[in-house]
């Protein structure tokens, strides 16, 4: 049944506001824009990720230096207390909708300083949603880890 021939208001009124939330949600999942926090030994692989070989921006990923700008916070490497303060007010400063990927064993779950009394894992910190394992991550990773992403957006979860 098209838009056009159906005489109910509810109905076109209903289908118009599912037809403009998926444009919206595409627009979204099409130009993600994360602010990066890499620290620690995982940055050789956001660098492969950024190259041409991996191509982020392909899939609609750019990288920007405005937080005020940025919807999506790339955390990896070791999160200490004095950083999570840091990864906090970037969080607070993004606007909604937001998100976080967690990349790397020592972002998602402290790694090999799991007993240090001074990091802590992401999901202490901000909320996250989607975690990618590795000691790195391995570019491929990376990318899936991104367009895991963009489906959850695509299909309206937060």
């Amino acid at each position: 049944m098209s838009l056009i021939r159906c005489m109910k208001g509810k109905v076109v009124v209903g289908r118009v506001a599912d037809l403009i939330e998926k444009v919206l949600n595409w627009s979204k999942k099409s130009s993600l824009w994360p602010v990066h926090f890499v620290n620690g030994c995982c940055s050789p692989e956001l660098m492969q990720v950024s190259g041409p070989r991996y191509d982020m921006e392909r899939f609609g990923v750019l990288p920007l230096p405005s937080l005020r700008q940025t919807d999506v916070i790339l955390v990896s490497g070791i999160i200490t207390r004095k950083m999570a303060k840091r990864i906090k007010v970037i969080y607070e400063q993004m606007p909604e909708p937001k998100y976080v990927i967690a990349l790397g064993d020592c972002a998602i779950s402290k790694g090999v300083f799991y007993d240090s009394y001074s990091t802590l894992a992401i999901d202490e910190v901000v909320p996250v949603d989607i975690y990618v394992p590795g000691c790195p991550p391995r570019p491929e990773a990376w990318l899936e880890g991104i367009l895991i992403l963009r489906e959850k957006i695509y299909r309206g979860e937060k």
